[in-house]
């Protein structure tokens, strides 16, 4: 459910970060650390000015361990840049943290990089 969230452009990226802990580590391809919700917000909302996106995270595999669950995933979608110009098929490769606060499952930890383009 929270990748689906994470997928849905109607949502808000100030209601998207909820899905995250306070003290999230997101490390995103050509981009410095980012230790901390408030961060996070404005990187997104940064990344907006540039266009949007179409995509959909995937699961390959996950294991749990009590409150943590590790996830290696994927995303896989076209970025639709605000320029007009046509979109572009892409591809990330990503690990996932997750901990249960309160009942709740959270995004902690965050990286993902770029596949290379398929020929």
């Amino acid at each position: 459910a929270i990748l689906d969230f994470l997928d849905n452009n109607d949502i808000s990226k100030e209601e998207q970060i909820k899905v995250y802990t306070d003290g999230i580590i997101h490390m995103a391809p050509n981009h410095e650390t980012i230790d901390n919700k408030a961060d996070l917000l404005t990187y997104l909302n940064q990344q907006k000015t540039y266009g949007y996106s179409d995509m959909e995270h995937q699961i390959i595999e996950y294991t749990q361990y009590g409150d943590l669950i590790i996830m290696r995933g994927k995303v896989e979608g076209i970025f639709h840049p605000s320029n007009g110009e046509n979109g572009i098929s892409f591809e990330t490769k990503n690990l996932f943290v997750f901990e249960r606060i309160g009942g709740e499952w959270k995004i902690t930890k965050v990286i993902y990089n770029m596949s290379p383009n398929k020929s």
